[in-house]
């Protein structure tokens, strides 16, 4: 894999303040990627700004909630005025949470999906207006609970494996425009949100010891992915959802 696996491209990656977003956003620059990082914490931007300048990374940064109507387009009007047409989106955004279905009001639910899916879609769907005749790749961010039933986890479950439909749905609308549309389906990662997980006896024994790599995934395991299907490496790869789970959603294993 070439350490300037993404020279030339120009890409936009949400949710980059922390955790895996910012770790996407290094590795794409690293890659030889010209970036738009995006988030709502502009403490969190500033941040990683002047972490990529320490490294003579080229990372531009944008403060948006991507909630919101409109942000959608004035995201790729930016990256367009300052780093040109982009032909990378790397969704990875989200919001995650535990609660059965009983314990899930109808605003929680509507929380989760406006966070997890509604995002990805106007975005991925200004992407595929904009990157005209010469195509690109958007890279989805779905979860392992998209993949296997988790108790209590509805609402978070459901928004991701709309994700996982979405990327399959628009892979197909795409193809025929260049435009492949992938998906990773992240496990248990060390970030920021996970910490108190990690650290949680019970859901240990419930992820880490079950899977056949016993280790907490980092950051940088997810990005790898997300830069290998963001890359003409994948250039025959398209409508997928690429578990990074250490084997937990394929596998059945205890110590």
């Amino acid at each position: 894999m070439s350490s300037q696996q993404l020279a030339g491209k120009t890409a936009i990656v949400t949710g980059a303040a922390s955790g895996i977003g910012r770790e996407t956003a290094l590795v794409f620059a690293a890659r030889g990627a010209a970036v738009l990082a995006v988030d709502l914490d502009g403490a969190g931007l500033a941040s990683l700004r002047a972490e990529a300048g320490s490294r003579d990374l080229d990372i531009r940064v944008f403060a948006q909630d991507l909630t919101v109507s409109g942000a959608a387009e004035r995201v790729f009007a930016h990256c367009a005025g300052e780093l040109g047409p982009p032909s990378v989106l790397a969704n990875v955004a989200g919001k995650g949470g535990d609660a059965s279905a009983t314990a899930t009001t109808d605003d929680d639910f509507e929380f989760f999906l406006r966070m997890n899916l509604t995002t990805t879609f106007t975005m991925s769907r200004q992407a595929m207006s904009v990157f005209g005749d010469a195509g690109g790749s958007i890279v989805n961010t779905s979860s392992t609970f998209a993949l296997v039933g988790v108790r209590g986890s509805a609402p978070y479950s459901a928004a991701k494996g709309a994700v996982s439909s979405l990327t399959r749905q628009m892979a197909a609308d795409g193809g025929r425009h260049n435009v492949r549309v992938n998906a990773v389906a992240p496990g248990l990662i060390a970030t920021p949100a996970t910490r108190g997980k990690i650290t949680d006896g019970l859901f240990d024994d419930l992820v880490t010891r079950s899977r056949p790599l016993p280790r907490v995934g980092v950051p940088a395991d997810v990005a790898h992915v997300i830069a290998f299907l963001a890359s003409d490496d994948a250039a025959f790869v398209t409508g997928v959802t690429i578990p990074v789970c250490g084997g937990w959603s394929t596998t059945r294993f205890r110590d």
